[in-house]
């Protein structure tokens, strides 16, 4: 029976011109992330329903809309929801919600956590991914959230307890909340494409860790990179990934083929010391 996987929104607005005002409702809620090894660790995430998700919600909205969006507290932890260019909710006490009124007014990728106890709640898994696009754009578009969990940590962190940063020793690691070979089976992470199409990928590494994703079988152009700027515009099969930081890659194949995508930092490719149950997945091109 396959997983439940990371939920999205996408709003789509006629144009520019005709602004939508759209109601999102995020939920805070605890609950269990299934390993690789088939145990649990304790996470929180923001979900777009009142049921739980492994990963928090994917947010995909349009230049120009304008979204009023509540923050459902239902941990018994005071949170937060922040979003660095767009808005900050302050606190949400536990049990209660706020309503924000946003205008999107840039397009862009923006990281969104919980600021409250940082980097901790933010690990625990409040934190995701917003995407705001140009209507005129209709490229295909896959996103790929990525995180690594030290699984001792987390009873701990949710009983709020305290940890020592410089004792961090991952030995899980996941894309959208899912690991190899699940992951091929999300739709929103298993990138399908044709040769001569152009396809995106939205990376955003919500971990404590740097990654470094290295691709097979083609060259991606960095489109955008929020650690270095100057780096975009470069196209190559290898791409660092900073804590807290996005990068968007573009690449048009030029051959069909199944190739595979993996952290080049090998350790990231396990889980619980299991070879290649981590961050790898595939690119699948039709001719």
């Amino acid at each position: 029976m396959p997983k439940l996987y990371l939920t999205f929104l996408i709003v789509t607005a006629c144009s520019f011109l005709h602004a939508t005002t759209i109601d999102v409702r995020l939920v805070i809620k605890p609950g269990l992330l299934t390993l690789s090894n088939g145990g649990t660790v304790e996470v929180i995430t923001y979900n777009n329903t009142d049921s739980f998700s492994e990963n928090s919600a994917l947010l995909v909205w349009e230049l120009g809309d304008v979204v009023n969006l509540k923050i459902v507290n239902n941990d018994t932890q005071n949170h937060g929801f922040n979003a660095d260019g767009l808005t900050s909710f302050g606190i949400i006490p536990a049990g209660d919600s706020v309503i924000q009124t946003i205008n999107l007014s840039n397009a862009g990728v923006f990281r969104y956590n919980d600021n409250v106890n940082p980097p901790f709640n933010s690990y625990l898994g409040l934190s995701g991914i917003i995407h705001i696009k140009d209507p005129s754009d209709t490229t295909p578009y896959f996103y790929w959230d990525i995180r690594e969990i030290q699984s001792n940590w987390n009873p701990i962190l949710y009983g709020s307890g305290i940890v020592n940063l410089t004792d961090y020793d991952p030995d899980f690691f996941t894309i959208n909340g899912n690991h190899n070979p699940n992951i091929n089976l999300d739709p929103i992470a298993k990138v399908i494409g044709n040769v001569g199409v152009e396809f995106k990928i939205v990376l955003v590494n919500n971990g404590l860790s740097i990654h470094s994703m290295h691709f097979h079988g083609y060259h991606l152009l960095s489109a955008a990179d929020s650690k270095h700027p100057a780096f975009v515009g470069r196209e190559k099969d290898t791409f660092p990934l900073y804590p807290h930081e996005h990068l968007i890659l573009s690449c048009t194949p030029d051959k069909p083929g199944e190739y595979p995508v993996h952290d080049h930092n090998l350790v990231a490719v396990t889980g619980g010391q299991e070879y290649a149950t981590g961050m790898f997945l595939t690119l699948l091109i039709a001719p």
